[in-house]
């Protein structure tokens, strides 16, 4: 039951969107300081990527954000739901931002921080993986809370 409560028109969007959002954070406004913390190189196109590789890379990409748009919208409609439950007013943007700060913090911190301490990336690269997702977070909460 839960899941038909889904949009899934506003699923395909941001799946799209967090693509699109990628693309710009890492490509274009972060580009030079992430690309050369993260790769070791100037350009992206320095790593002889084959085409079928960032291919299979734009598929698996596009795939997990369209999990991960179906996952916050049951967390978003879980907590919604909660607030009678548990006391607080699940119809408060305000409070679905802190949630939605929580929820980003939990799926992503494990893995941006990760990059640091089992990769040995920088914190650079830390930060902008990390800002990357607060932004796409906020975003999901945005389009789901007013697709009606």
């Amino acid at each position: 039951m839960l899941f038909q409560e889904i949009n899934y028109w506003a699923v395909f969007v941001t799946g799209i969107l967090s693509l699109v959002l990628g693309f710009l954070w890492m490509a274009v406004i972060w580009a030079k300081p992430y690309q050369k913390q993260m790769y070791g190189k100037g350009v992206q196109t320095d790593l002889n990527v084959s085409k079928a590789d960032k291919i299979q890379s734009f598929v698996i990409y596009i795939l997990v954000s369209f999990i991960t748009s179906i996952a916050f919208a049951v967390c978003l409609e879980l907590w919604k739901s909660g607030g009678q439950a548990f006391g607080y007013d699940g119809d408060s943007l305000k409070n679905a931002f802190w949630f939605t700060m929580l929820v980003a913090a939990g799926y992503t911190l494990p893995f941006t921080v990760g990059k640091k301490v089992w990769q040995f990336k920088s914190w650079l690269v830390v930060a902008v993986d990390t800002s990357y997702e607060i932004v796409r977070f906020t975003m999901l909460l945005l389009v789901f809370w007013f697709w009606v």
